[in-house]
């Protein structure tokens, strides 16, 4: 084989570039700390780094969901605990008042304790977050839950419909990060009426009786078959009218004792409905607990393996940067050698 003397110098310059190629790509892997910057450098790698760094932010806003709904949970969950010690008293007002060592006196506290419990309870169900949106308001984060002076559910009353809202803490699971107040505060009638049968016909109903709870027994209205529902508040404003007619009732021959068992019964609906909300919520936040420690073990893990394929091993990028310069001295070196060859010195 001939070889030609354009050949050698071909050769070697492929040779001192292939070398300085090599040694620039060791310093940039130092400089950067990234070894992997492009498919080209490891297609293979690439692929895998990029399929886990997309799984990455999925988990990432995973997290980011998990801290919101959290926060949000543990609020509603500290309206709730508040709101049953309110409605546990309630309930204790709703007893005394049965009692026959209550005399005019001591209904009028009990009346304005009353007055004092429902402006506490109103403040828990028409609380607002740090954002200034209702916490049980669902989907409808800027509608007031319930009207503060006729204690009427607002999402019963013909507003756009809420629902509850759910966020994404993990793959397939999901939390409720805001609950709806008429599933909690609001009693739907059953088939028996529990008020006093003196109610049964709206012409009876005083005017200033807080709420509808009357039936339609002749059926001649099939729209008004059954009562309305009743909001805590209301509730609460029922058992303080009875309480505040007390005598009145009494003299009318009706049993006054009937409003406050039915009352009791209504707020024991409650206490029912809030320990039930309680309880999802203590769910909810097991749920995060658990999505939390799973998906921060596999971040780490994730982190590991992307970091063992992207980054650089600075140990090994430094010798190969010194094996690099070493070759390309000598690539130098055999190029001056090549240079100073002649065949003319054989003559």
């Amino acid at each position: 084989m001939r070889v030609s003397t354009s050949m050698i110098f071909q050769s070697g310059l492929q040779n001192l570039q292939r070398q300085q190629s090599e040694m620039l790509r060791a310093q940039t892997d130092i400089a950067t700390g990234v070894k992997l910057r492009s498919a080209d450098d490891d297609p293979v790698a690439f692929s895998r780094v990029s399929q886990l760094s997309s799984q990455q932010e999925r988990v990432e806003q995973f997290l980011r969901n998990n801290d919101l709904a959290d926060g949000k949970i543990r609020s509603q969950e500290t309206r709730l605990a508040a709101s049953t010690d309110i409605l546990q008293r309630v309930r204790e007002i709703s007893l005394e008042t049965g009692s026959i060592l209550q005399d005019a006196t001591s209904r009028k506290a009990l009346s304005n304790e009353l007055s004092q419990l429902r402006e506490a309870l109103t403040e828990q169900i028409n609380a607002r977050d740090e954002r200034g949106e209702y916490v049980f308001a669902g989907t409808r984060a800027n509608s007031q839950p319930f009207d503060e002076k006729t204690g009427q559910d607002q999402f019963v009353a013909g507003a756009a419909p809420t629902a509850e809202v759910k966020v994404d803490v993990g793959e397939n699971q999901q939390v409720t990060t805001q609950r709806v107040a008429t599933d909690i505060f609001t009693v739907t009638p059953g088939d028996e009426n529990i008020y006093p049968s003196d109610l049964q016909t709206n012409s009876s109903l005083p005017a200033e009786f807080p709420f509808d709870p009357t039936y339609d027994i002749t059926n001649v209205d099939l729209a008004d078959d059954e009562a309305d529902p009743r909001s805590a508040l209301q509730i609460i404003d029922g058992l303080k009218w009875a309480i505040d007619n007390h005598d009145a009732i009494e003299s009318s021959g009706a049993d006054v004792t009937e409003f406050y068992s039915a009352s009791q019964q209504d707020v024991d609906v409650l206490l029912e409905q809030v320990v039930v909300a309680r309880g999802e919520m203590g769910n909810d936040l097991n749920i995060l607990d658990r999505m939390k420690s799973d998906q921060g073990a596999w971040k780490l893990a994730n982190e590991q393996v992307v970091s063992g394929l992207r980054d650089t091993d600075m140990a090994e990028a430094i010798t190969r940067l010194n094996e690099n310069h070493y070759n390309l001295q000598a690539t130098q070196k055999s190029m001056v050698k090549i240079q100073g060859l002649s065949l003319f010195n054989n003559i």
